[in-house]
């Protein structure tokens, strides 16, 4: 029964190691879970039910490890999986070996060429052994999901997203930061945002892995710059680099968030997210080299259009998120452990405007959603601050010793502290409160 049950974790199409529940089969399995109940569209002449998901699974590389709940399970839930990031669901244990370059693409080839054929079946409406097995657990569970689809993450859910919506608000709300737009990036971040809107037309969470997928490339590729910089003795700026780390770091936690809830499942959603996230790498490590404010101007608008996407899921789905608990990974990154790579994220503009470090709370999924929300917020700023050279130099001036040499209230005259702390709380009030501020 545990092999089968192993088997049949591995296979289903369910995103990242959730599996419909079955006591039948899975009873004495030691899967890491939290069982999530949830409302589904029911097919005429169905009797309603309320099926239980299993969602925010982690697979650990040791398989037999004994597992401790790090936290106790909400009230009418059962305690979740461990906050370790393990690895994305479609991948098998042998992905995290490592390897040579051709070893490794060769693995990936033959693991993403079976997922294709399984998408290819999937659209046409041909079940796979996989959707069968699916069906057979949740069958034996007593569930009856509407579409085959609806018994996975992330449809289970049920989000919704308004594409007009996030309009409405990124016209009324564009970028704050004082440099202006360019020509050039204004027409790249239109053909990009053009795609996005209607290829994920009513796919929030897939929406969000394919943005946080890319949204990792600007600060790789400043990261990357700054490094060249330096080693050819042009140009030191070591504590920028600690900082675009930090937000890169930031930047992948909200992409294992995504995956813990099944944005990466499907073979199209991948292809194009990490086929997008290699070109935007090029383009942005270019426009670097061309102009750094115009690479960070790229940035900010990318990621004001975050928030105002992250605001409106939050608006709408307030209700459904929180009753749901946060992700482990997420608790992991917010709360545990050493807090210091989520305290760099924002250590730039804490050096501009002071402040002490935020403290999120992690205890269900709105919870989640406004702690990203938030980050994308200071990543705006961040943004907009390292356009204006001046500040910039005078902020990463400690040379790279990962703390700055001066207190905070002397990097910065007194006028343009004033100037950076004004704008920052008219940002936070315009951009953030109207969504930070959402009731369930």
């Amino acid at each position: 029964n545990s092999m089968l049950a192993r088997l049949a974790a591995a296979r289903a199409p369910l995103g990242p190691g959730a599996i419909a529940s079955s006591p039948t089969r899975l009873g004495r399995t030691r899967a890491r879970t939290t069982h999530l109940p949830q409302r589904r569209p029911l097919r005429a002449g169905r009797l309603q039910r309320q099926p239980r998901v299993m969602a925010f699974s982690s697979r650990d590389r040791d398989d037999d490890a004994d597992v401790k709940d790090a936290h106790a399970p909400s009230e009418g839930l059962e305690a979740g999986s461990t906050g370790k990031p393990g690895r994305p669901g479609y991948m098998p244990a042998e992905a995290t070996r490592a390897g040579s370059f051709p070893a490794l693409a060769a693995r990936n080839f033959q693991r993403e060429f079976e997922s294709l054929i399984t998408d290819i079946f999937r659209s046409l409406s041909i079940p796979t052994g996989s959707t069968k097995q699916s069906q057979r657990l949740a069958e034996d569970a007593g569930e009856v999901p509407s579409t085959p689809e609806m018994s996975e993450m992330p449809e289970c859910f049920g989000f919704t997203l308004s594409n007009e919506a996030i309009l409405r608000y990124d016209l009324s709300h564009p970028p704050p930061g004082p440099v202006p737009v360019p020509a050039p990036i204004q027409l790249l971040y239109t053909i990009l945002l053009f795609f996005v809107d209607r290829l994920y037309e009513g796919k929030a969470i897939e929406r969000f892995w394919f943005l946080e997928t890319v949204a990792r490339m600007p600060y790789f590729a400043y990261t990357t710059c700054l490094h060249l910089y330096e080693t050819m003795g042009w140009y030191r700026a070591a504590e920028l680099r600690r900082v675009h780390f930090a937000e890169e770091w930031n930047e992948l936690h909200h992409l294992l968030i995504m995956e813990s809830m099944g944005g990466d499942k499907r073979w199209r959603d991948r292809f194009l997210g990490q086929h997008a996230a290699v070109f935007y790498y090029w383009v942005l490590v270019v426009v670097f080299f061309v102009a750094p404010s115009w690479s960070y101007k790229f940035s900010e608008m990318l990621e004001t259009h975050a928030v105002s996407t992250y605001g409106e899921f939050i608006s709408e789905n307030a209700e459904k998120l929180a009753k749901l608990p946060a992700p482990p990974i997420a608790r992991a990154y917010y709360q545990e452990g050493d807090l210091y790579m989520f305290d760099a994220d924002s250590d730039l503009v804490r050096n501009a405007v002071g402040g002490d470090p935020r403290r999120a709370p992690c205890e269900t999924l709105l919870d989640v959603f406004r702690n990203i929300l938030a980050d994308e917020l200071e990543h705006v700023k961040t943004m907009a601050l390292c356009q204006d050279y001046d500040s910039l130099e005078k902020l990463v001036s400690a040379g790279g010793s990962g703390r700055q040499s001066k207190s905070t209230s002397e990097l910065l005259d007194p006028e343009s502290r004033r100037k950076w702390t004004a704008w920052a709380n008219d940002v936070n009030r315009d951009y953030g409160d109207p969504f930070l501020n959402v009731k369930p």
